[in-house]
């Protein structure tokens, strides 16, 4: 098995068929396996799922019949003579072909567990899984089954510990730019410290799970499993992706399509707890002891997230109380460590006037930074 595909789900019936659709083209291919996790959903996914099993079983079972169909055709017209024993043999053979589609699954893996949150559903998609690399796929979203189909024509020989992924956003069938504009010059054979100099120039730090292929002996090695109980979980978890991985890759091509414009998205909506977050995820990075060699280019990415984080602290309908905005204010340090210039110009600005005032000075400015 050389390919794990992860999909957590939870509520999304709207959206699951085309989901599992974008993925169907590749589940003809031995080397693949589909684990679907249901995170407890309440609405109709366990059926959409179900249903979904069921045609993709009985696509296998016709495949299967009209490969041995077109065998015997060509095995009567060769030999008229045996017709006979041809017959007595094809009864035989039909029986053992009913026989074994009893016990004939799909590389199709449903799980269902008790709501546990995104986090939990991707560990136990990680847990049940068989490839040598995996791969996530948000239930909401689709993507272009092509590019895992070039992924799995590679000579499985020297392969890296990530490949990068293009990804759109896609919002009622139009799409546009995601803001990380990868160039292969950037991240074929280049060192580590290429690579990660390279990331840093994207206007957004690449921090989601679901535009990466991942090596599943670097997640285990590394206990890369998901942190239960946040919000922004893909970045904590990328933080820890990017220091422990040593080599990349890419794969060309449009990949994934990140569907926009869901009123119950967890990443479309700021929350006391989205905020609390972010805080979280930063102050445990900032004590986290990098290597020197890479170290300035992790901050950048810190410091990205830590101006989205004075960003959305000025959302109207979150209060942030005088805790939250201490600790805000004691992260600015970060600005300073990173790489770019932009940001360590922010740093006396926030010193100056604090994290209310800068964080309305980046709305004002919300894209230039």
């Amino acid at each position: 098995m050389n390919l794990s595909i992860v999909v957590p789900i939870y509520n999304v019936e709207s959206y699951l068929e085309a989901c599992l659709s974008s993925i169907e083209p590749i589940l003809s291919n031995e080397n693949v396996e589909l684990i679907l996790v249901n995170d407890g959903s309440k609405d109709g996914s366990e059926d959409i799922c179900y249903k979904y099993i069921d045609k993709i079983s009985n696509n296998k079972q016709q495949t299967t019949n009209n490969k041995q169909q077109t065998t015997n055709n060509k095995q009567q017209t060769t030999n008229n003579k045996q017709q006979t024993t041809n017959n007595k043999q094809q009864t035989t053979n039909n029986k053992q072909q009913t026989t074994n589609n009893k016990h004939r699954t799909p590389n199709i893996k449903y799980i269902y567990q008790d709501n546990q949150g995104l986090s939990e559903a991707r560990n136990t998609g990680i847990k049940n899984s068989n490839g040598k690399y995996i791969v996530f796929i948000d239930s909401d979203d689709f993507i272009n089954c092509q590019v895992l189909l070039d992924f799995l024509s590679k000579d499985d020989i020297d392969m890296p510990d990530v490949f990068f992924l293009n990804a759109v956003k896609y919002d009622k069938g139009s799409v546009s730019y995601f803001g990380e504009d990868y160039q292969p010059e950037k991240i074929l054979n280049q060192s580590k410290v290429e690579v990660l100099k390279g990331l840093c120039r994207f206007r957004k730090f690449p921090g989601s799970a679901w535009n990466k292929i991942i090596k599943r002996e670097l997640i285990i090695r590394e206990k890369l499993f998901f942190e239960k109980g946040i919000y922004s979980e893909d970045i904590e978890w990328s933080m820890r992706l990017f220091n422990a991985a040593t080599t990349f890759s890419y794969l060309d091509g449009c990949y994934y399509y990140y569907r926009q414009g869901r009123k119950d998205s967890i990443t479309g909506t700021v929350s006391e707890k989205s905020i609390k977050s972010l805080l979280y995820i930063l102050e445990k990075n900032a004590e986290m002891e990098f290597n020197r060699d890479i170290s300035s280019y992790l901050y950048s990415f810190l410091s990205y997230e830590y101006l989205v984080l004075l960003f959305i602290m000025t959302s109207k309908n979150i209060g942030c109380d005088a805790d939250i905005k201490r600790r805000a204010y004691h992260l600015r340090f970060m600005l300073l460590k990173s790489n770019k210039l932009i940001y360590k110009l922010i740093f006396p600005i926030i010193t100056l006037f604090g994290v209310d005032i800068t964080g309305r000075i980046l709305k004002a400015i919300r894209g230039n930074v």
